[in-house]
């Protein structure tokens, strides 16, 4: 660890040494607000804006290096995990279901399981407000955080958007804002920057704000160069300014790269299959602080949602694998059920593994290629586990 545990030495230690994920947890927590995202960047990362008091807040709260899976494990989940034979972490129960509102279902890239969730927890008074990651106004091909109290609202982040996006930076918006029963809807790594809030000693009245976390399925988030690629070698879109909308799953399942310009019309660019097995899918634009990442299914979130890429035997193929992992968890999908939100029925844990490559991209992959960089000492984050890997004997599906 840095001498400094303040801004400089989160800079020093995290963000020179390419660790920093992007979630914006530092920017979030820090009681002065002295911490921003740079936006203006081809990927978002912290600066400081504001004087550093050398609290430690922001280093104590950032997943980049140090990710203590054990102590939150048992922290939030009851007991610490078998890393390689609890596959999907731990979990009270594993569903699959999707948002009973039509609209939702059919606008939604999956099945809305996450955005009716949301509407569940917000008209039902479990949380007053939640961060989520919607789309730039000056940028509409770009994606930003922001604070949704409402149905109306959630909705605004229907279309995907397969760029990192620092939710967490607007927790101390939030709390300031009055809000004191926050929802969070993040990948892994946000996540993991919530859960090391709640285990800090530090910024308790932003920590004691965070009520639900849902976590999403990630494989990877993708840099916006690798989008840019795609866009005007694929889509043939010269100018980037032109687009006043984009969708990276539009159109029928599973979606693709959908994009509405400036002339009104909606330009076709990529299937979801194309541009994530042909261009982003074979490391070539993932981040590199992905590479390293070993949760695929955000597994100290309340509730874990995601894609189910094999045939389940319906004809709709908009459907949810729905991990409940927490109490908190537990009591909304059940009001969300009962209330008739959502629709939902087991589902075999089993099938998560082995839907496509993401699993296989961070628990196989994403393990090996830490400890080979650790190896030869270059910098990788710190999970607390001892990590290994092994083949799993199942039957993986790849996506058609």
């Amino acid at each position: 660890m840095h001498e400094t545990i303040g801004f400089q030495g989160l800079k020093e230690d995290v963000v020179n040494a390419g660790l920093c994920t992007g979630c914006g947890t530092c920017a979030g927590v820090c009681p002065l607000n002295a911490i921003s995202m740079d936006y203006e960047a081809d990927e978002p990362e912290p600066i400081l804006t504001g004087k550093c008091s050398n609290c430690g807040a922001c280093y104590d709260v950032c997943p980049g290096k140090h990710i203590p899976l054990p102590q939150m494990d048992k922290q939030f989940l009851g007991k610490e995990r078998d890393f390689e034979n609890d596959h999907i972490g731990i979990y009270r129960y594993c569903g699959r279901g999707y948002s009973k509102d039509n609209d939702i279902r059919g606008m939604t890239s999956s099945g809305g399981m996450i955005s009716s969730l949301l509407i569940c927890a917000l008209e039902e008074k479990l949380i007053d407000a939640v961060l989520l990651a919607g789309w730039r106004d000056d940028k509409p091909w770009r994606c930003k955080p922001f604070i949704a109290t409402n149905a109306k609202e959630v909705l605004k982040a229907l279309r995907t958007g397969m760029m990192v996006v620092p939710n967490n930076a607007l927790l101390y918006d939030a709390v300031k804002k009055g809000y004191k029963n926050i929802g969070i809807v993040g990948c892994p790594c946000h996540v993991h920057g919530i859960r090391k809030l709640q285990l800090s000693e530090k910024t308790k009245k932003i920590a004691n704000s965070v009520k639900l976390v849902l976590g999403l399925f990630c494989a990877a988030t993708y840099y916006w160069e690798g989008t840019k690629h795609l866009l005007q070698e694929f889509g043939k879109i010269e100018d980037i300014q032109t687009i006043k909308a984009m969708d990276y799953r539009g159109g029928k399942w599973p979606g693709g790269l959908e994009v509405l310009t400036t002339d009104d019309k909606i330009r076709y660019v990529a299937s979801k299959h194309d541009y994530t097995w042909h261009l982003f899918g074979p490391t070539s634009y993932k981040r590199d602080r992905c590479l390293v990442c070993v949760d695929f299914s955000s597994e100290v979130a309340d509730v874990s949602c995601g894609d189910i890429f094999q045939d389940i035997g319906y004809k709709d193929k908009r459907w949810v694998a729905t991990v409940v992992r927490t109490k908190a968890g537990e009591e909304l999908v059940k009001i969300a059920k009962e209330k008739g939100y959502i629709y939902i029925e087991d589902h075999d844990p089993r099938l998560i593994p082995a839907s496509g490559m993401g699993w296989e991209s961070k628990k196989h992959a994403g393990v090996y290629r830490l400890l080979q960089r650790k190896k030869y000492n270059w910098p990788v984050p710190d999970y607390g586990y001892e990590l290994s890997e092994n083949p799993l004997m199942r039957d993986i599906e790849f996506p058609k």
